[in-house]
């Protein structure tokens, strides 16, 4: 495990079994942020507690796979937004996974500062808008693969997208009302 300080960043925990890998997003990523990186699963939820704001974890790490890592993360409660960098194609299963971006690798230096700088974005965002992104990001990374099943899977994320869209608009719709009636008052 390694860890380095930076007062008042966004801390990013890394959790990546490929040490040079993992040294790599560190090195992008230090010159903003407080990283921490763990090499193994236990030690990825040992570092994980409330001052993470963004996880970025491999799929398949020897120990506990990262699928387990993320669901036993999901488990506390911190409010923190996770992406999967991962060489595996996502499948059905993606819809169930707790994760907020799914990206599959070989990634740039550019896509992982993008997708932490976007999920810290997010994470500002109240719970329904935070939700339509992890949803959004699951359809594109199922619409780009050839993963069989997902089918199933897409027409369930798109149902959940455009409910919460629904609600979304609804409250838009809503503040329209109010902007309008307060004008109205104005004059």
């Amino acid at each position: 495990m390694d860890q380095t300080q930076h007062s008042d960043s966004p801390t990013i925990l890394v959790v990546e079994d490929d040490r040079d890998l993992a040294d790599t997003y560190r090195l992008w990523l230090e010159p903003e942020y407080e990283v921490r990186t763990a090499y193994t699963g236990a030690d990825g939820l040992a570092w994980y507690d409330q001052s993470v704001d963004v996880v970025l974890l491999d799929r398949r790490i020897p120990d506990l796979s990262g699928i387990e890592v993320l669901r036993t993360m999901s488990k506390r409660d911190i409010d923190d937004q996770k992406a999967m960098l991962t060489a595996v194609e996502p499948g059905r299963e993606l819809a169930d996974l707790p994760c907020d971006e799914y990206v599959t690798k070989p990634v740039s230096e550019a896509t992982v500062r993008e997708t932490v700088q976007e999920l810290q974005i997010r994470s500002q965002l109240d719970d329904d808008l935070q939700r339509h992104f992890a949803l959004t990001s699951k359809i594109v990374a199922l619409e780009q693969s050839d993963a069989d099943g997902s089918n199933e899977a897409l027409t369930e994320l798109r149902r959940d997208a455009t409910q919460i869209r629904a609600r979304i608009d609804d409250r838009f719709s809503d503040l329209d009302d109010f902007d309008s009636a307060f004008l109205t008052l104005q004059q």
